[in-house]
């Protein structure tokens, strides 16, 4: 490789481990945020394009369906990919293409079925990041240290929803651009940043000559020789996925979990804006409380599984989906407009949506895939959990259409409830050490 380091002590070789850890963490922590100002984005421009192009619900929620479906074969494919290949040149690929594809949506609503096939060429490309991603943290950070480290990685997509959704925001109210720059900005600074990934990452300490992980758990702190991430084959990471019970479970889960969080991402600045409200623009911005009581519930979550249940996942998870369920029916009690009570709860729901959903993508395949095979976990999971985003996206859209908000929000109430009681069969699942950490 091309940064071999020449350290001469124990200490010397501690202290670089944890300066290269830091700086591979926020670079995967920067990359992952900045590729979700490339696809959440389309939350934004929604109330604007549907209105001049005469576009209905129903229609705008195929074309999510479109992303999310290309999305979730891109996880399953990608994930196994992804162990393969290596996180960095896979994932700067994915963010150039996804920056490229940006670009052009400016225009592709002058032809629907253009719209279409773009958005979806999106979400495949889009699916080039997750996955490697918690692979190289896996990669990187030891067992004991998984649940913290993957928390802090799962707050990178909230902060690139919040992000988005604040540039978009300035560039069609606060600058009065026309809405197609909330595709052209982003689509720029994800070029430039898969650059800066490309050049800042590394798939794994023995690249530039650190001990693996496994060496490092048996005390041997010494530098060796660089080598690439050793590959163990498909069957190895196939096997550790079908063999794996909470990997199955984590996958149902993760599918009750997006039709619920893709149902308010996706429509909720819809059903908040000027056009449906009457209000004025600064309503839409309690839409954006929803992501920050995600990044408080994304580290609560790790934290309490890891202080009081010894690292336990599923149970957090259960209770979770359940209080979520709850909490969704309170919400719906309130008037749309009412800001006393419904920003607290709109946090709330943030909290209890993504705490579950950053153990579900990123510290369960860690735990229970080894790092060997975290990218394919990752993959498989949130696989699962498009295809239950393609399904909300569209079918919320056709119910806002024939029933109004309170039937999507129904259908968002009793997944979330199936969902926290199907994975109490679950209940005790621990992950098991294996000859891969």
């Amino acid at each position: 490789m091309d940064e071999k380091l020449s350290l001469n002590s124990e200490i010397e070789t501690k202290q670089a481990f944890k300066r290269w850890r830091n700086r591979i963490f926020f670079t995967v922590w920067i990359t992952y945020m900045i590729y979700y100002i490339g696809r959440t984005n389309l939350s934004i421009a929604k109330p604007y394009l549907m209105s001049e192009y005469g576009i209905s619900a129903t229609i705008m929620g195929f074309v999510g369906t479109c992303f999310f479906l290309a999305y979730a074969f891109g996880q399953f494919f990608n994930g196994f990919l992804g162990d393969k290949i290596g996180a960095r040149r896979f994932i700067t690929l994915g963010l150039i293409a996804s920056s490229i594809i940006n670009l052009f949506m400016g225009v592709a609503f002058e032809f629907i079925w253009l719209a279409f096939l773009l958005w979806g060429l999106n979400g495949y490309f889009q699916a080039m990041g997750w996955a490697p991603s918690v692979k190289t943290i896996a990669n990187w950070y030891p067992p004991d240290e998984r649940g913290k480290w993957s928390s802090r990685l799962a707050t990178s997509y909230l902060f690139g929803g919040v992000i988005a959704w604040l540039i978009a925001i300035l560039i069609t109210g606060t600058f009065g651009l026309n809405w197609r720059f909330s595709f052209i900005i982003p689509g720029f600074i994800m070029f430039f940043m898969a650059i800066h990934f490309y050049i800042r990452s590394r798939n794994a300490p023995e690249e530039v000559g650190f001990p693996t992980l496994e060496e490092e758990c048996e005390g041997k702190i010494v530098m060796g020789e660089c080598h690439d991430d050793e590959f163990l084959g498909f069957k190895y990471t196939v096997g550790t996925i079908i063999k794996t019970k909470t990997v199955l479970f984590a996958s149902f889960g993760l599918f009750c979990l997006n039709m619920v969080r893709y149902g308010l991402t996706d429509w909720l600045p819809y059903l908040l804006s000027p056009e449906i409200t009457g209000a004025e623009y600064f309503v839409i911005w309690k839409s954006i409380f929803y992501p920050i009581g995600g990044v408080i519930g994304v580290i609560i979550g790790a934290w309490f599984s890891d202080k009081f249940l010894n690292k336990r996942r599923i149970p957090v998870i259960s209770l979770l989906f359940i209080a979520l369920s709850l909490t969704l029916v309170i919400y719906t009690l309130l008037p749309p407009l009412d800001m006393v009570f419904g920003i607290p709860v709109l946090i709330l729901i943030g909290f209890l949506n993504f705490a579950p959903h950053a153990l579900l993508v990123s510290t369960i395949p860690m735990e229970f895939g080894t790092r060997k095979a975290a990218s394919a976990a990752t993959g498989f999971i949130d696989g699962w959990g498009y295809i239950g985003a393609a399904i909300t996206t569209f079918t919320s859209g056709v119910l806002i259409d024939t029933a109004g908000s309170g039937a999507a929000f129904m259908l968002w109430i009793i997944v979330a409830l199936v969902g926290g009681l199907v994975l109490l069969v679950d209940w005790k699942s621990m992950p098991e050490r294996k000859e891969y950490l």
